[in-house]
């Protein structure tokens, strides 16, 4: 018997409900969540409903294409709350992680989400070089998450450098493709959908006061 909901995985309504009614518990209220706002940045800020979705569409990719998502290059690590959670479910081989740390952590959030995976933490601006190399000779990516600075250049820029190691067939995740607070990775993220050269999928939820939506992008044969 498999103890945890992360450890089974099943293509049905009411896995899917549990592994929303599982995310609930570490979001708060505003987002959809059952957590009342501590002001310390210990959540996950997702909507329930959109991460349980993008879980499912990461999930449907493996069936169809017959790939397991090994490697994972994570793009904007934060206290790692959406790598855990990430990681959960896909119990990856390996994890890149990148971040320059700019923002208010949580320091015990960030210390328990560095432990219990295989994970290599680059500390720096993702839009270094220094950075780029160390990322290049790590290696290449079967899945890769981009939620670094959020302005519309850096954004693009992620995205430009970064899509350059991603594994024929790799699949590229956007955070808060939906976030009116980040409208430039929104006008970037239309861009892309503009050139016809990706499969694009939205995974937004509009139901409580605050929204941030995911987005995921496969490379079109």
């Amino acid at each position: 018997m498999k103890k945890y909901i992360y450890d089974r995985f099943e293509f049905t309504k009411k896995y899917h409900g549990e592994v929303v009614e599982f995310i609930k518990h570490n979001t708060n209220v505003e987002i959809g969540g059952y957590r009342i706002f501590d002001g310390i940045g210990t959540h996950l800020m997702q909507s329930p409903y959109e991460f349980a979705d993008f879980i499912f569409a990461l999930k449907k990719y493996e069936k169809d294409s017959g790939k397991k998502l090994r490697r994972f290059l994570d793009v904007g690590f934060s206290a790692g709350i959406n790598n855990t959670l990430i990681n959960k479910f896909f119990n990856f081989e390996e994890i890149v992680a990148l971040d320059i740390f700019a923002a208010q952590i949580n320091g015990f959030t960030l210390k328990g989400n560095l432990t219990h995976k295989n994970l290599t933490l680059v500390c720096g601006d993702s839009t270094s070089q220094r950075v780029l190399n160390i990322v290049k000779a790590l290696g290449t990516y079967d899945f890769i998450f981009i939620d670094a600075n959020h302005t519309y250049e850096f954004v693009k820029k992620d995205f430009e450098n970064y899509k350059t190691f991603l594994n024929k067939g790799g699949v590229i995740g956007f955070h808060d493709v939906d976030c009116p607070d980040w409208p430039g990775i929104n006008k970037f993220w239309n861009e892309l959908k503009a050139t016809g050269l990706y499969h694009q999928q939205e995974f937004v939820c509009r139901d409580y006061l605050l929204q941030y939506g995911i987005g995921m992008l496969t490379l079109k044969s």
